[in-house]
């Protein structure tokens, strides 16, 4: 009975303080409900003054202040959207098969064949040798968050200091998903899994449409806009480079890194290499309206802030 006794004081205790805040931490509740009228004056002023200061941008949590550049490059695209100007842009492509279903609004001049499909499930199992050497990192990539910590480590990035990078790299990633995630509604691509159960997947891929990969647009964007911050700039390119870059310098090394993020979706089983060449395809075109934006956009104004905090790296 003491036990017991002892063990419902210790769990009750735990819920309690793990449910209220130090003093002075500056969260929680700071008055009773009761008590709070009592502390408004009487009578109450008659006139309040207006604040002559915008509220501060370094106040605004950098994941929500990213949305206004979203908003910016919805609206860049005219007659159209962003999702339907890139799907008919892939549509085109002879690099890689695409994936069809009725409905479409562009024919495809590539479309997706048994014979394709074998061989994008082969590619798969190929990639799948190098699940020993990769899944402590691709488990580590497997969300976007968990990605990020890529590109800061690499560019010495704090978000706390480089505050401008930072918000480039959320713009790129919130752009990225909202793309890659229209797309994947267009082309609903069953996962590698769904096609050939035997592929066992290291991790559980996202329940998602497979084609485009989101973590190949989304990586791809992220390289793109921190090239584009870089001096001089590098314009991303299409078709991929063959063979790869040398890392010779920062932009071809953040290149590498951003292939190495895509193609680990393959080796854990969860997209074909066709996703990650979509993924990658849409980001250039992303990064293409982006770069032509006018010297005035947000996003134009965003990257020359951050060019001044990458201006040491070459």
């Amino acid at each position: 009975m003491a036990g017991k006794l002892d063990l419902d004081l210790d769990l009750d205790l735990d819920l309690d303080l793990g449910s209220r805040t130090a003093p002075g931490s500056g969260s929680g509740p700071r008055f009773n409900t009761d008590d709070f009228p009592r502390l408004i004056p009487a009578p109450f002023p008659p006139t309040l003054l207006v604040p002559k200061k915008d509220y501060s941008l370094d106040g605004w949590d950098p994941e929500l202040r990213a949305w206004a550049y979203v908003e910016e490059f919805i609206d860049s695209y005219v007659g159209t959207t962003a999702v339907l100007a890139i799907e008919a842009l892939i549509n085109t492509q002879t690099v890689f098969p695409v994936p069809t279903r009725n409905g479409f609004l562009t024919p495809i001049t590539r479309p997706l064949t048994p014979t394709d499909m074998q061989q994008q499930v082969l590619g798969v199992l190929d990639a799948s040798i190098d699940r020993a050497d990769r899944s402590l990192e691709i488990l580590d990539q497997a969300s976007g968050q968990g990605a990020l910590h890529y590109w800061t480590g690499m560019l010495r990035i704090d978000p706390s200091k480089d505050k401008n990078t930072f918000l480039l790299m959320l713009v790129a990633r919130k752009i990225g998903e909202y793309v890659a995630m229209g797309l994947k509604q267009y082309y609903q691509m069953r996962r590698p899994a769904q096609v050939y159960p035997l592929i066992m997947p290291l991790i559980d891929g996202p329940d998602t449409p497979s084609f485009p990969s989101s973590h190949s647009l989304q990586a791809h964007l992220i390289t793109g806009v921190l090239k584009l911050a870089l001096t001089p700039q590098a314009l991303p390119v299409w078709p991929p480079p063959a063979p790869p870059p040398s890392c010779a310098n920062t932009a071809q090394a953040l290149d590498v890194l951003a292939d190495r993020i895509a193609y680990n979706r393959e080796v854990a089983g969860v997209h074909y290499h066709m996703d990650t060449l979509g993924g990658y395809f849409g980001a250039v075109q992303c990064l293409t309206k982006l770069n032509g934006l006018p010297a005035s956009s947000l996003f134009q104004t965003l990257l020359g802030l951050a060019n001044l905090e990458l201006r040491d790296w070459h």
